[in-house]
């Protein structure tokens, strides 16, 4: 029907169509939509104390580390409670590192919460698909990773927790990890750009510092009650990487965002208690060409990683809080 002139340039046709076809199904695959955080459990039955051991025995049975089980702040008046589990995956860990050494340690850490509110005991997790889009910068040669991992620590969280289970998303939704400036102004861009040095160190060894920082945090500071809660040691990357919380700035933090998107929670007491695993924040001494550095990323951005929900509004009207716990 076609003579040879016309069946090559069809030929030709269809590998591109079969190209566009495959381009635009990894485009979805990488823009699929996640949010910052993700339920695991509803209604899950123990007592929050309970919940944190049988996840902490599980991860440690998994080949995990559990690094610390911290009870979050809660805004004032309210009766309900927040206990976050600190998990570190050293395989998954070391994964992310090598995508990326620079903005990786903001990745490695895994934050479970277990919180209650009018409707029981809940329990979620930081969803390391959304976090290492923004920390690796749209590497989507990393979503696999992820969302393996993700399947992972749900994994280990329903084996122990019994209750309903949950996939529903919350928190700020997105389909990259570029965030971009609010009212183009306040805090965004790519997460490489966003790492402070606040300090440098010569002829110094990383542990050495973390161990100097760890002293310094010894009292909580006075404004904000901040102190650390854990540290994760990468050796084979020259990195230590510090979990820094404290109270009143998580309490504060839940104020602020209250029920975020999520217009079903709006008349709860106190529903910011559910973004309890945006903390710790991180402190990274890493050595490079002999100095050791310690940077934070810019405290603003990282609000937005974790509360962007909360509103435009929000952060215009609390603008002074991220630069103060910076200081």
């Amino acid at each position: 029907m076609f003579g040879k002139k016309h069946s090559g340039i069809i030929v030709f046709v269809f590998a591109l169509c079969i190209i566009a076809n495959a381009a635009v199904a990894n485009d979805d695959a990488v823009s699929a939509e996640a949010g910052v955080y993700e339920y695991v459990v509803h209604n899950a039955q123990g007592s929050l104390d309970e919940i944190a051991a049988a996840i902490s025995s599980a991860a440690e049975e998994a080949g995990w580390t559990s690094l610390a089980t911290m009870n979050a702040g809660v805004p004032k008046d309210c009766g309900f409670a927040s206990k976050v589990v600190l998990l570190y995956d050293k395989e998954y860990a070391n994964a992310v590192m090598r995508m990326n050494g620079t903005t990786g340690p903001y990745a490695v850490l895994d934050r479970i919460n277990i919180f209650q509110d009018e409707a029981g005991t809940h329990v979620s997790v930081v969803n390391p698909h959304s976090i290492t889009r923004t920390v690796l910068m749209e590497n989507s040669a990393f979503e696999e990773k992820a969302e393996t991992h993700l399947t992972d620590l749900r994994g280990l969280i329903t084996k122990v927790v019994k209750g309903e289970v949950s996939h529903d998303p919350y928190g700020q939704m997105r389909d990259k990890g570029y965030i971009g400036k609010t009212m183009g102004v306040v805090a965004g861009g790519k997460f490489g750009d966003l790492i402070k040095n606040i300090a440098s160190v010569k002829d110094a060894e990383v542990t050495a510092v973390a161990h100097a920082i760890r002293a310094g945090f010894l009292q909580p500071s006075k404004k904000w009650g901040l102190h650390v809660v854990c540290e994760v040691d990468l050796p084979e990357f020259d990195t230590v990487l510090l979990g820094v919380t404290g109270t009143p700035m998580d309490s504060k933090s839940f104020d602020i965002v209250k029920a975020g998107a999520d217009e079903s929670r709006k008349d709860y007491a106190c529903p910011g208690i559910a973004d309890a695993a945006a903390y710790p924040f991180e402190i990274v001494i890493v050595k490079h060409d002999g100095v050791v550095r310690v940077q934070i990323v810019d405290v603003m951005f990282r609000m937005k990683m974790y509360f962007e929900d909360a509103g435009k509004w929000a952060f215009m009207n609390n603008m002074k809080m991220p630069g103060s716990i910076a200081k």
